[in-house]
């Protein structure tokens, strides 16, 4: 099953945005020093390179500054206000186009001050790039310090601050995408739940520290341990998603595929391990899309549906009736319930009567022992 995952593992989404970044040592790039005394027409061969932005500038009259000289800056002084910019500079020393006072920062200071004081800048140089004085000297471009910065802004608004898993709505976003990457084709979209039974009760008993030891071990492990492809996210206080594509087969292998897909999440957030400091109760449900087609909707409701159904049911409150010709897992000798592949006439409706059913299982977990 992980290598049918993975096999479709291109159908999930793919994140773009710039590399997340804390401090600037982590955008920093080296840069090139020259003495003020070159000639402003050796420089200018120097920035034919598209690769050089800048070039740092050493004071050769025994001083300890350093300037630095961006390219626009040295495109504006060779033309000049009248053309004659290049005729006139081109003998001259570098220290002539150099700014003497650019922005300086160290190595560990965080992207978000170092973004905030380059906008501050004045018009003139607001968008030049910042030296970066270390063991070397080095520059950070101010548009990668705003992309870093956006970028983290993004991923602060999409993934949840205490297990670093991806917010209820990036994860229902994530589902919506697999749902329109699948419809035409004989993929499926499956959608496990697994919920922390009676966290209110844990948190009372052992604190709220160890109630948050807890999902953070959980997230962690759903980061680590799924196969590729599959996307965990955290869609409530104590509860967490994994989102997956299925390859294209029958209804049974569909079902059968789903399950062990379920099994294997609970099986990874159940192994013994220190860094679980309470061994907690979870409950878990998959549903999964007909070949071709899925809405996101209808399926994070079923699945809602089958986990508080089974909930219900272990708390000794009646269960909600399934309905007519939906399955029921059967017991084993193991304890473990077996999920009846359904067929598509007696499986639960999960998208419109036109476009087919889908299918459905729920069951739980015991406390680890």
């Amino acid at each position: 099953m992980h290598d049918e995952i993975t096999e479709v593992a291109r159908h999930r989404q793919v994140r773009g945005g710039a590399r997340l970044a804390g401090i600037v040592a982590d955008l920093a790039r080296p840069v090139t020093v020259v003495g003020s005394s070159m000639p402003v027409g050796q420089l200018e061969v120097m920035f034919r390179s598209p690769e050089v932005t800048c070039v740092a500038v050493q004071d050769d009259d025994g001083g300890s500054r350093t300037g630095l000289v961006v390219r626009a800056g040295l495109t504006a002084a060779l033309t000049g206000r009248l053309g004659y910019g290049r005729a006139v500079l081109e003998r001259r020393p570098v220290a002539s186009v150099t700014d003497w006072s650019p922005m300086t920062v160290s190595p560990e200071d965080s992207v978000s001050t170092v973004a905030t004081r380059a906008m501050e800048r004045d018009e003139a140089h607001r968008y030049d790039d910042v030296l970066v004085a270390g063991s070397h000297w080095a520059t950070a471009a101010t548009a990668d310090l705003m992309r870093a910065l956006v970028a983290a802004l993004a991923d602060r608004s999409t993934q949840d601050p205490h297990t670093r898993l991806p917010t209820r709505g990036a994860t229902y976003h994530s589902l919506s995408r697999r749902c329109e990457l699948v419809r035409g084709s004989a993929l499926r979209v499956a959608l496990v739940l697994v919920d922390v039974r009676g966290m209110g009760g844990l948190n009372a008993l052992h604190g709220l520290q160890v109630g948050d030891d807890v999902l953070t071990a959980l997230a962690q492990r759903l980061r680590t341990g799924l196969p590729r492809g599959c996307e965990p996210g955290r869609v409530d206080g104590d509860r967490f998603a994994v989102l997956a594509t299925l390859p294209a087969m029958d209804d049974v292998h569909a079902a059968a595929s789903a399950d062990q897909l379920r099994r294997l999440v609970l099986a990874r957030l159940t192994e013994p391990g220190d860094d679980l400091p309470v061994r907690p109760d979870l409950r878990s449900a998959v549903v999964w899309s007909v070949a071709g087609a899925g809405s996101p909707d209808e399926l994070v409701v079923e699945a809602e549906s089958r986990l508080a159904r089974d909930l219900g049911s272990r708390d000794g409150v009646p269960a909600v009736p399934d309905g007519p010709g939906s399955p029921s897992p059967a017991p084993t000798t193991s304890g473990e319930p077996a999920v009846t592949p359904p067929t598509p006439a007696a499986a639960p409706s999960l998208l419109p009567r036109r476009e087919g059913r889908a299918g459905a299982a729920s069951t739980s977990a015991p406390p680890l022992v």
